[in-house]
């Protein structure tokens, strides 16, 4: 496939492509069907929600020193 047909059915645009004629919903679906099943090749990822805010917390005090000063 080449680099425009991967844009072309990208699932991101894949929708305004479908509305402005160039992909049909049926060649999408063919598209999707087409695909390989790559689930096993994924890893969890598991995020902390404290830690996250506390990194947040502490980029938002810096903004405001940075700001203050």
């Amino acid at each position: 496939m080449s680099k425009k047909e991967d844009f072309l059915y990208d699932v991101r645009i894949a929708e305004m492509h479908i509305k402005n004629g160039a992909l049909t919903k049926k060649d999408f679906d063919k598209h999707l069907d087409s695909l390989p099943d790559v689930e096993e090749k994924g890893e969890v990822l598991i995020i902390e929600e404290d830690e996250v805010a506390e990194e947040v917390e502490l980029e938002l005090d810096q903004v405001e020193e940075d700001e203050s000063e």
